[in-house]
């Protein structure tokens, strides 16, 4: 094969596919992406065999072929070439010759016949919707997935297709976040899938563009078409938890509080949560929230934030980090947080329809 690409668009297109592949896998060929020269493109794969990328760029094709070469290697090549044309060769025995500018490089493949095929589509459920509304309902969720690798399940994020509108959940047992988003489409495509965490923080990279993404789910698989990316993933093969058992019906007490100057304050006495507990004290008291922290043997730390509360004084227990992890994804200058008493879940809402569920912790 013998193809002529401009160097940005073969960095653009080996930057979209690289990500996935670990560098310590014990096949040679998972640390490869395959190219594919025919008919002016040249389409890169790589694959760990949970996940696999293809990109696509335009290219001048000599000789149409396909070959496999180690893919951090080639991009650090490519990426340290002057701009202009790249000229590539592979011959009968995967053997590269790499022309950019005054440098040439000879680079050694493997066959593209070992290199695990891409998932086939089959009968499927195909959702559209905007690539900035994906991207940022993943924001406002992943961070809630479990980090657990024995919670399978939960270190998934679910997405629930179902009465007009896609929610999608993360929880890992103490916290729990939800999004919603109306999107169209048949009521014989309603269907609830779990996706991996990795393939999460992919999309969260490659979701860049401003177009839409076409959602294609299969049976045991999901694909990702971003324009000239797709990104193909197995799903974890487990129902989801029932997360509405976990979501309070009513709440007697509701706070209004400015959501920058709580997520300060909480930063500020967190410095001093450097015990075992790692736990900050919520006051709500009349107009006026106190956040304390303390570490043993070393001090504390108090700091107070202005609030909309007509309640009982109220002492509830958190892991700092928890709330501010809630508080830095959502974008509304105000948050509302819901309670019944220190020993029940809270539920921190905004303007838009998310909720994040958090268990307090015990006070001893």
């Amino acid at each position: 094969m013998k193809f002529k690409i401009a160097r940005s668009k073969f960095l653009e297109g080996l930057k979209s596919v690289q990500n996935i592949v670990v560098g310590k896998g014990t096949l040679p060929i998972l640390n490869n992406v395959m190219i594919n020269a025919v008919g002016g493109e040249l389409t890169m794969t790589t694959t760990d065999l949970d996940i696999s990328i293809t990109s696509a760029v335009a290219c001048e094709v000599a000789e149409a072929g396909a070959s496999t070469l180690p893919v951090k290697l080639l991009a650090n090549l490519v990426s340290k070439a002057g701009e202009g044309e790249i000229e590539v060769e592979i011959d009968a025995r995967e053997q590269a010759t790499i022309v950019a500018g005054t440098a040439k490089y000879k680079l050694a493949g493997l066959s593209e016949k070992e290199f695990p095929r891409l998932p086939k589509d089959d009968e499927a459920a195909s959702y559209t919707l905007p690539q900035q509304t994906l991207r940022e309902m993943f924001r406002k969720t992943s961070y809630a997935a479990s980090q657990d690798d024995t919670r399978r399940t939960l270190k998934g994020v679910l997405m629930s297709f179902k009465d007009s509108k896609l929610t999608m959940v993360a929880t890992d047992g103490r916290r729990l976040a939800l999004v919603e988003n109306e999107i169209e489409f048949p009521k014989d495509a309603e269907r609830d899938i779990v996706l991996p965490f990795k393939a999460v923080q992919e999309l969260q990279r490659s979701l860049a563009g401003d177009g839409n993404v076409e959602i294609v789910v299969q049976k045991s698989q999901v694909c990702f078409k971003l324009g000239a990316v797709m990104i193909y993933s197995k799903l974890v093969d487990e129902v989801y938890p029932n997360y509405t058992q976990v979501i309070p019906r009513e709440c007697a007490e509701t706070i209004t509080v400015d959501r920058q100057g709580l997520l300060d304050a909480l930063d500020r006495a967190s410095v001093m949560t450097m015990d075992e507990a790692h736990s900050t004290k919520l006051i709500f008291d009349g107009n006026r929230l106190t956040v304390t922290s303390a570490a043993s043997d070393i001090g504390e730390a108090k700091d107070e934030v202005n609030i909309k509360y007509a309640g009982e004084r109220l002492e509830i227990l958190f892991n700092p980090t928890y709330v501010m992890d809630c508080l830095k994804a959502i974008d509304d200058d105000e948050v509302v947080i819901n309670l019944n008493d220190g020993h029940s879940p809270a539920v921190i809402k905004c303007s838009i329809p998310f909720l994040y569920v958090l268990m307090p912790l015990r006070i001893n």
